[in-house]
């Protein structure tokens, strides 16, 4: 209730100048009744912040000190906070985003835990990056990186950089095979690197990049044999190195390519991640496995008493293969892999019992229950088929989003299913500014699951919003 009187003071707050203000805020409560859990797409890249308990009231507070682009100061400093609370069979209030960073030039230093995505897709409506989704809370870590594009003045600006380098904290997790039951705390280590292969402004854009992410720690306590400390551990995990032919944490990662063609109307963008495992680009690769995506968006916003198509994405995800097809990598026989999952830690590739990558990985306890359940891996479905869709749309000063995601899934390799189970699960949502208050936004829709991998679940949910700049 005390939320809702937060909302409401904020939409009678004075926006004058606001322009110029680079102190953002965001609010919103929202109310969600389900029949059983809470459906896929309610929860799905929202930062850990929606229950999955099914019935619950969320409330969301934000505020954030942005860059301003129009300061020609090369030092600048940015920060943030987000408070989110919700009700539902476990009530909790957790701070979601706490940051700040400063930026020299180009160069940005943050500190802190910041929601954020890793890989080449359609922020808007992608079914979620293979890397890092958002699906999960956002957790503390040390970056430097260089966020936007740089052009590098030797190439006459044809070709661009941006790259990133961190270190972050995640939880403990109990250990599958060691000298130890668990270990209290493990890391994320995360890199990538990516360019742009022509102007910003010209019509064909080519990108490509990759990224490695790595959960490690605990190491001296799991294998105190080979005395290893924190820092070896550390520099066996940055650089891939072996020890005792196995590589040191949970590895994972993408090669990205992707291509744009802006034209009058509207901008096209292709886009490829392929997935590679276990620490080094000739372990465990194939061109099978990986996302394909096609987004396609309006340029220019156009009268909204007409009804418009504004964007429209359409992805395919394969994790079925698993199986090495590397030719350079000498095996005289295929090596299977065990995405999202990892023979030491339970947790696998994960935070808070979400997948830190795509959400189409799911927590083995939120599947149903006749599922075969392994102790030891964290997901009991990593290889599946899955095409995804999304738009959209506006009329009548409405705006329209839908998702809809249709998956074939096999279980794994170490538990498969008796049988191949199908799967739907849709989200349909409408929001609408409300009229002489100062930008509130009222939104509902409408969300369900369909299939044999998750409890068959409908809900329905509503809620306002407001986002301003405070002077």
């Amino acid at each position: 209730m005390r939320f809702c009187y937060l909302l409401i003071f904020l939409v009678f707050v004075s926006e004058a100048n606001a322009q110029d203000s680079t102190v953002i805020y965001n609010a919103s409560v929202t109310l969600s009744g389900s029949i059983e859990k809470t459906p896929f797409w309610i929860s799905a890249n929202k930062n850990g912040a929606v229950p999955n308990t099914g019935n619950f009231g969320l409330g969301q507070f934000s505020i954030y000190k942005i860059y301003n682009l129009n300061d020609p100061r090369r030092f600048q400093w940015s920060a943030g906070a987000e408070v989110v609370a919700s009700y539902s069979e476990k009530p909790q209030v957790f701070v979601s985003d706490l940051f700040g960073a400063i930026k020299v030039g180009k160069v940005e230093i943050l500190a802190g835990q910041k929601a954020h995505m890793t890989g080449l897709v359609d922020t808007l409506l992608t079914s979620g990056s293979l890397s890092v989704s958002g699906n999960t809370r956002p957790f503390p870590r040390l970056q430097i990186s260089v966020p936007d594009y740089y052009p590098l003045y030797f190439t006459n600006d044809f070709v661009s950089v941006k790259a990133s380098y961190s270190d972050g904290l995640l939880h403990g997790t109990d250990i599958g095979y060691g000298s130890v039951r668990s270990i209290s705390q493990t890391f994320f280590h995360q890199k990538s690197i990516y360019f742009r292969l022509g102007r910003e402004e010209g019509n064909w854009t080519g990108l490509l990049g990759m990224n490695h992410q790595a959960i490690w720690g605990g190491e001296e306590e799991i294998n105190p044999v080979e005395k290893m400390s924190k820092g070896k551990a550390y520099r066996y995990t940055v650089t891939g190195k072996t020890l005792n032919s196995r590589k040191i944490g949970n590895h994972f990662g993408t090669i990205d390519l992707g291509v744009q063609w802006k034209r009058t109307a509207w901008t096209y963008f292709l886009y490829r991640q392929n997935i590679y495992e276990t620490g080094s680009l000739f372990k465990v690769i194939n061109f099978t496995d990986g996302l394909t995506g096609l987004s396609i968006k309006r340029n220019k916003k156009i009268k909204e008493r007409y009804f418009l198509v504004n964007s429209i994405l359409v992805e395919v995800i394969g994790t079925k293969e698993q199986t090495n097809k590397n030719p350079f990598s000498g095996l005289a026989i295929f090596e299977k892999g065990n995405y999202y999952n990892h023979f030491t830690y339970a947790n696998g590739y994960s935070y808070f019992g979400r997948a830190i990558g795509t959400p189409l990985i799911a927590n083995k306890y939120n599947t149903r229950s006749d599922d075969g359940l392994n102790a030891s891996e964290f997901t009991n479905n990593n290889r599946f088929w899955t095409l995804h869709s999304g738009v959209t749309a506006s009329w009548l000063n409405t705006n329209f989003l839908f998702k809809g995601t249709y998956s074939r899934n096999f279980g794994t390799y170490i538990s498969p299913f008796d049988g191949r189970k199908d799967q739907v699960s849709f989200i349909i949502t409408a929001e609408r500014k409300l009229k002489g208050r100062s930008g509130l936004i009222a939104f509902a829709g409408l969300a369900g699951d369909i299939g044999s991998l998750y409890p068959h679940s409908e809900s329905l949910f509503a809620g306002l919003k407001k986002t301003g700049f405070l002077n």
